[in-house]
């Protein structure tokens, strides 16, 4: 994911957490993930406490609020698939540069605004609160899986698109989308967006093909 504060302007690092929603964060942190506040784990330690959380989850309301994110994501998925445009050539040379193992599933689709459930009055609130969304926020790109989509007018050229084909490579990685996301949404509360391992990965392949041209 990639997002900016104002179009354009500023690092494209930054998510935060925003006046009292913090609360809603803290909350969720505590029922959904039941994070103790002094642990810092690996990338696998997380995911393997997320499947460890799962049957206290299902009751939990936080719980639902991610499985109806994933079951809406994946509806996204599958339209992407639909209306998106394969990889070229050279696109699917770095796909595989960054470890994704089928790079002939991804699809690219540009859009006048990245899709989130803002009709969802629950849905909105937390992406608010976790600055997904909101005043000033733009998200220039986001995979859903094999699916990135893309806000018309944002450059996507080659290490722009390796940081979010890195982001596809995680959720392939993961096994599926919501593993995925769990896993990306204990780093945001325990580490916040600029710290956490797998935007530090993604990153790492904006400076690694920050020589390359656009496709």
């Amino acid at each position: 994911m990639t997002l900016t504060e104002n179009s354009g302007v500023g690092t494209p690092r930054k998510t935060l957490l925003r006046g009292s929603s913090a609360t809603l964060v803290t909350a969720c942190a505590a029922l959904l993930f039941s994070i103790p506040a002094a642990a810092d784990t690996t990338a696998d330690d997380d995911q393997a406490e997320a499947t460890r959380q799962i049957t206290a989850e299902e009751a939990d309301p936080y719980a639902r609020f991610l499985q109806n994110y994933v079951d809406w994501a994946n509806i996204i998925e599958a339209e992407g698939r639909k209306r998106g445009r394969p990889l070229t050539g050279s696109q699917i040379e770095l796909a595989r540069a960054v470890g994704i193992e089928r790079p002939e599933e991804v699809r690219i689709i540009f859009v006048d605004a990245v899709p989130f459930p803002k009709e969802n009055e629950d849905m909105r609130r937390m992406g608010e609160a976790l600055g997904f969304i909101g005043p000033g926020v733009i998200n220039n790109a986001q995979a859903f899986g094999y699916t990135i989509w893309v806000r018309n007018g944002y450059t996507l050229d080659r290490p722009s698109l390796a940081h979010e084909l890195v982001h596809v490579m995680q959720i392939e990685r993961a096994g599926d989308f919501g593993a995925f996301v769990k896993q990306y949404m204990m780093q945001l509360l325990r580490h916040g967006h600029n710290d956490m391992p797998l935007e530090i990965e993604a990153y790492a392949a904006n400076e690694k093909f920050n020589c390359d041209t656009p496709d």
